[in-house]
């Protein structure tokens, strides 16, 4: 079983509650997934949003919907977090933990609305089987197409079709829920710095990443398939405060200028 999720919010509610908007993002995964659910965020006109969620699911579009707000206090006690320890950065992480634990028991593939694969391809039943294969594998996901470069510089080793390495990006990604849904959002680790609102709050991505670094678990890229960011990142972001913007320029300067090679097996 799995469930496909995409997230709105004030920015985008119209367009992904649209008609036509997620059976033209489920078309290109090809996948026939169990259950297509929106969450809704941080919207203004909450009787607007949810009169087109309604829509939707008549259109039969989608199978539900969830407000974040409303399903956040259970997911936080199950995922072992207070309101206050989600900060300023809330939005980036609140729709994700709903997202798992509304997804548990089966499979969530998760995936931006901003965000669609540059050819339609099933890449998630061999992703599935993959993942079942090794406790080790958590993630999958394609590869992101706008630095497709970086791709097989940071893989640790290569797994058959699969890029094996470190790393999370929660644009696009296919996990057990269960491996999610439950306390694991404690950890912190040095590389979660490269995370764009990292100066404000652990976001979900950074905190994930953390886990897995902890854990020695992987992520596999499917570099037969990748997908690309559509809209302009980072408009939502809240603006870090001067200082904090100083000292991230700082600590980018002064990042290794190289990297250790790719190791490569088969």
């Amino acid at each position: 079983m799995i469930s496909l999720f995409v997230n709105c919010f004030e920015r985008d509610y119209r367009q992904v509650l649209a008609p036509g908007f997620i059976n033209a993002k489920a078309a290109l995964f090809r996948y026939p997934f169990t259950r297509r659910v929106v969450t809704i965020n941080n919207v203004a006109d909450r009787a607007d949003a949810l009169k087109r969620a309604g829509e939707a699911v008549k259109r039969r579009e989608i199978d539900g919907f969830l407000e974040v707000d409303k399903m956040l206090p259970a997911a936080l006690e199950i995922c072992g977090l207070q309101a206050r320890q989600l900060g300023p950065v809330r939005h980036y992480t609140d729709f994700a933990l709903v997202a798992v634990v509304n997804a548990a028991p089966g499979f969530l593939l998760h995936c931006c609305a901003e965000v669609d694969l540059v050819e339609a391809f099933d890449w998630i039943t061999p992703a599935l089987e993959k993942l079942q294969s090794n406790p080790q594998y958590l993630i999958a996901n394609p590869a992101w197409g706008n630095d497709p470069g970086s791709v097989e510089k940071e893989a640790l080793f290569k797994s058959g079709e699969y890029l094996v390495g470190h790393g999370f990006s929660d644009q696009c990604f296919l996990v057990d829920a269960n491996r999610l849904a439950k306390p694991i959002y404690g950890y912190s680790h040095p590389s979660g710095s490269r995370y764009p609102l990292s100066q404000m709050g652990a976001v979900f991505e950074q905190r994930v990443d953390a886990y897995m670094r902890h854990s020695d678990l992987l992520r596999l890229t499917d570099p037969r398939v990748s997908y690309l960011h559509k809209g302009a990142e980072g408009l939502g972001y809240p603006k870090l405060p001067i200082w904090r913007r100083f000292q991230r320029k700082l600590k980018s300067l002064y990042q290794p200028l190289s990297r250790p090679p790719v190791t490569i097996q088969n």
